[in-house]
């Protein structure tokens, strides 16, 4: 196991894709946007984002675009190889999945949790 992340193995409903260099999550949660007004900086005001997991799976016999299409209250893990493991119970997908020759591009949203 190595100390610093370097790559990511995602499962999703018991099933591991195989995913390309490059896997993303963003956990989610509160975030504070600046409030600005003519007498400068006010504070900040909080709005909450999604997490999302971004990546590329690589296009296998065994990889369905259809059921990524689908993808609805999914149980997904994105595990790094540094030991960490972000769960979600709640994911579903973003943008439609993009197939190329590169493989398929899919958005994953969620409640991201460390665990």
């Amino acid at each position: 196991m190595a100390g610093v992340h370097g790559r990511a193995f995602i499962t999703m409903n018991g099933q591991r894709f195989n995913s390309k260099e490059g896997a993303t999550i963003t956990m989610g949660g509160l975030v504070g946007e600046p409030v600005v007004g003519d007498g400068g900086l006010a504070g900040p005001q909080d709005k909450y984002e999604a997490g999302k997991i971004e990546a590329t799976f690589i296009a296998t016999e065994g990889v369905s675009v259809t059921t990524l299409q689908q993808l609805r209250k999914a149980n997904v893990s994105f595990d790094s190889d540094n030991g960490k493991s972000f769960v979600s119970e709640d994911a579903f997908n973003g943008p439609l999945p993009e197939l190329s020759r590169d493989g398929i591009k899919v958005t994953i949203h969620g409640t991201f949790k460390e665990v």
